[in-house]
């Protein structure tokens, strides 16, 4: 087994979407993760090496930390030379949903825009310190519950108004323009744009656009939908050929076949959807 998937305990799942347990580090060299205006926050045992992202490297914090917001598809390069000896697994890997950075940590996800977040002593001695030392990995994981429970009503959370809008984007299927939304809202575009930039860490432009590509992709790659078949339409097959470069680096149709017949691209999402 190289990988394992738990979901979080019912209390966190307006802000943890699951838990990836990595058991065999390798796996993390050949995947790709889409973006989808979340992230993750990562508790590392001594993988060593950097993400690429846009032709750019991030080198990777050898210990706990926060993961990039993007908007683009993301790649860990890894030194295969320094392979950490450790048991059972080599990372976890906690992915939060939009709003979650905020709701655990109560800063700024914008700080998270092309840049590594290790997370602070202070929080590891706290809420972190007894991880990987219970006898199985679902006992772990209940200990992650517990912390990030704490964490959350530590922060004394209460509903935000971006939540509303965030949950009628949802709604419109990922079809509706920053003004139409900030009419329904009776608010500024102003006012948007801040709330996202504080909260989500992205534009609600670009929010929009990569959740809106995330569901294209699901459809395309995973459910075998032609571009006409699927719910969220672009322009055209050239603007749809335009995204996923811009995003993905590849065509649609050669990202369906290195996914789906090469087996050479190896996409978070979908790994997980299949398990």
């Amino acid at each position: 087994m190289k990988y394992e998937v738990f979901l979080p305990d019912i209390k966190l799942s307006s802000i943890i979407k699951c838990y990836v347990v990595i058991y065999d580090f390798t796996l993390l060299s050949d995947m790709l993760f889409l973006p989808n205006g979340g992230n993750f926050i990562v508790f590392n045992r001594g993988i060593t090496g950097y993400s690429l992202l846009n032709n750019k490297k991030y080198q990777i914090p050898e210990g706990y930390f926060a993961s990039i917001k993007t908007a683009k598809s993301q790649k860990s390069i890894l030194d295969l030379e320094n392979i950490p000896q450790v048991e059972p697994a080599v990372m976890i890997l906690a992915e939060l949903l939009p709003i979650g950075f905020y709701k655990l940590f109560k800063k700024d996800a914008a700080s998270l825009y092309n840049h590594y977040l290790p997370l602070e002593t202070t929080v590891i001695n706290k809420y972190f310190s007894k991880l990987y030392m219970h006898k199985s990995m679902e006992q772990d994981i209940c200990y992650l519950d517990d912390a990030f429970l704490q964490m959350y009503n530590d922060q004394n959370n209460s509903r935000e108004f971006i939540e509303d809008i965030l949950e009628r984007i949802e709604e419109y299927n990922y079809e509706v323009t920053v003004e139409e939304l900030a009419q329904e809202f009776a608010c500024s575009r102003r006012t948007i744009e801040r709330q996202f930039k504080k909260f989500i860490g992205l534009s609600p432009k670009k929010f929009i656009f990569v959740c809106k590509f995330y569901q294209i992709f699901m459809e395309y790659i995973s459910d075998g939908k032609k571009f006409n078949d699927t719910q969220y339409i672009y322009n055209d097959n050239a603007h749809l050929n335009k995204v996923f470069h811009n995003i993905v680096g590849l065509s649609p149709s050669q990202t369906f076949e290195d996914i789906n017949k090469k087996h050479t691209l190896n996409v978070y999402q979908l790994k997980v959807s299949e398990v």
